[in-house]
């Protein structure tokens, strides 16, 4: 079975345009000041909104995880044991 390098190399430039996407520092900012406005939200949605950041630092510390995985896996391919 053949593979496509070009394939293979548009899949990783979509995934370096959504971590470019991720790391636009205006969104982060912007919410920055949004929780820090008077009377910004109630205590259950500053719950919520607690709850998505922990989930979005763990979403990420998983796809850094997979990233190496992958690292790895790709540079042991054809290494001899």
């Amino acid at each position: 079975m053949e593979h496509d390098a070009e394939e293979l190399d548009g899949k990783v430039q979509d995934i370096v345009r959504l971590i470019r996407e991720i790391r636009d520092e205006d969104v982060w900012r912007s919410l920055r000041e949004s929780w820090r406005r008077p009377g910004w939200t109630t205590p259950a949605e500053s719950i919520f909104v607690a709850s998505q950041l922990d989930a979005l630092r763990d979403s990420l510390r998983v796809i850094r995880q997979q990233q190496e995985g992958l690292l790895d896996g790709c540079r042991a391919v054809g290494e001899k044991s």
